[in-house]
């Protein structure tokens, strides 16, 4: 159950096959997660549009060319199930790199999960509001693992020895999401260079950068050797557009094995490490803990 409809804060309405999320308040809106949906250009959301319900904010959802995961599933075949669940897993990620959104805030009731009967693609149901519907990640990705592995031991016609396996696998606490999405999207070869990876080095470093005071919460996972950081959609591979004093091309942050670099690009207003300006085109080690200003905007970086 959608937690936010069990605490009142919004009401579900059901418009044909279409359904709308009524607000009860208008500060619960959060305008700046809205814009950034409104910009998405991927396909990975249900399509929303803000209206006025009797003087309440309404998010409208445009469902009507997509059905509910739970209503394709008695006709899905353990091949087309599996496309589902790659395609959602592959949504999942998109949002959690974003960094400008967050998956505590997506309905993941199969209700609620939109997909393509044609083509299997997924639209995701985004709430942008001021609260979560999970109080954490884990409880967030807890929810989606348990819930796969009860339809497929539950459902006869979604049970094949593939789908026998992604049950495993989701039960499997040691593969993230995004192991899950290699292994299913890439074929068996991803699991067994991750064992060899994991044989020669038990852990692997990876980078987060969290806003300190932004409007909305963001962080933004570093997940190529070379990260650019800016403001223009498209030309940077992390998009800050909460500051206007952020370059557009701002920084960059480069990865070697578990070693981070932050490097300024030219940028307008400069990027800091714990205070200390950087000169240009010249990198600089950072690591857990650190402090980096862009213009005037403050993020912490965290490992993992």
């Amino acid at each position: 159950m959608n937690t936010l409809v069990e605490k009142q804060y919004v009401k579900e309405l059901v418009c044909g096959s279409n359904f709308s999320y009524i607000l009860a308040e208008g500060g619960l809106f959060s305008a700046t997660e809205y814009k950034v949906l409104q910009s998405q250009a991927s396909g990975c959301f249900v399509q929303c549009m803000k209206m006025l319900y009797n003087g309440n904010i309404q998010i409208y959802y445009l469902a009507n060319q997509l059905k509910p995961f739970a209503n394709l599933i008695p006709s899905l075949d353990p091949e087309r199930f599996m496309a589902v669940v790659i395609n959602l897993l592959g949504n999942i990620l998109k949002v959690r790199n974003n960094g400008f959104l967050n998956c505590q805030k997506i309905d993941i009731s199969f209700e609620h999960i939109y997909v393509n009967p044609i083509t299997l693609n997924v639209g995701l149901v985004y709430l942008p509001v001021n609260h979560t519907i999970y109080p954490d990640q884990s409880s967030f990705e807890n929810e989606i693992r348990t819930g796969l592995i009860k339809l497929i031991s539950g459902v006869s016609n979604l049970q094949s020895p593939a789908t026998m396996q992604l049950s495993m696998d989701l039960s499997n606490g040691t593969l993230s999401i995004e192991d899950l999405y290699r292994r299913y999207k890439g074929g068996e070869d991803f699991l067994q260079e991750k064992d060899k990876l994991q044989g020669k080095s038990k852990h692997t470093v990876s980078l987060c950068l969290t806003a300190m005071y932004a409007p909305t919460r963001v962080e933004i996972r570093i997940t190529k050797d070379r990260f650019v950081l800016g403001k223009k959609a498209g030309a940077v591979d992390g998009v800050i557009s909460f500051n206007d004093k952020i370059s557009r091309i701002h920084c960059r942050i480069d990865r070697k094995g578990e070693r981070y670099t932050i490097t300024d690009l030219q940028s307008a207003n400069g990027t800091y490490v714990n205070g200390k300006r950087l000169q240009a085109n010249q990198p600089y080690r950072i690591g857990n803990g650190d402090i980096i200003r862009m213009a005037n905007s403050d993020f912490q970086v965290s490992t993992r």
